[in-house]
């Protein structure tokens, strides 16, 4: 898991050439206004833009990937994270969903967790459980953007 602020001028100085890249994309864009649901942000590149209320952590998923990679970046609100980089046990997981790319676990092995802000980002490698949308400070909404990047990118 790789952490990193957009709002940074020197956020991409030590990120892999495809993360660097794709953040330097998304600082140019007007995050706050980016309609919600699924969009192109460039060729092979998907994202998805998402409004929701944040949920105690016993209310959630872990979820975790194979074929891709998360940049998740908060665009308002504030969202604590569970992940772990520990190697996971596949078998408390339950069934891998190719079509989707997911598969999930109530909890999160080894967790360690994160608080996110605006314009912070956090990337997920594959086989790196991560359970986004916990609350902070009581249960608000919070906007952020989902980029999807193919493993076979990098």
């Amino acid at each position: 898991m790789l952490l990193g602020d957009l709002s940074r001028s020197d956020c991409t100085d030590s990120l892999h050439p495809v993360f660097a890249r794709l953040c330097k994309k998304l600082q140019t864009l007007d995050l706050p206004n980016l309609p919600l649901g699924w969009q192109e942000l460039e060729d092979g590149i998907q994202m998805n833009v998402m409004e929701f209320k944040t949920a105690g952590a016993e209310t959630k998923q872990a979820e975790m990937h194979r074929k891709f990679i998360d940049i998740q970046v908060l665009i308002s609100g504030d969202e604590a994270v569970n992940y772990s980089v520990t190697q996971p046990t596949l078998e408390l997981f339950d069934e891998y969903r190719d079509d989707d790319d997911y598969q999930l676990i109530p909890e999160v092995e080894n967790k360690n967790t994160v608080v996110l802000k605006p314009n912070m980002f956090a990337i997920f490698m594959p086989y790196e459980p991560h359970k986004p949308g916990i609350s902070v400070n009581g249960d608000k909404m919070l906007k952020k953007v989902v980029v999807k990047v193919p493993v076979e990118m990098l």
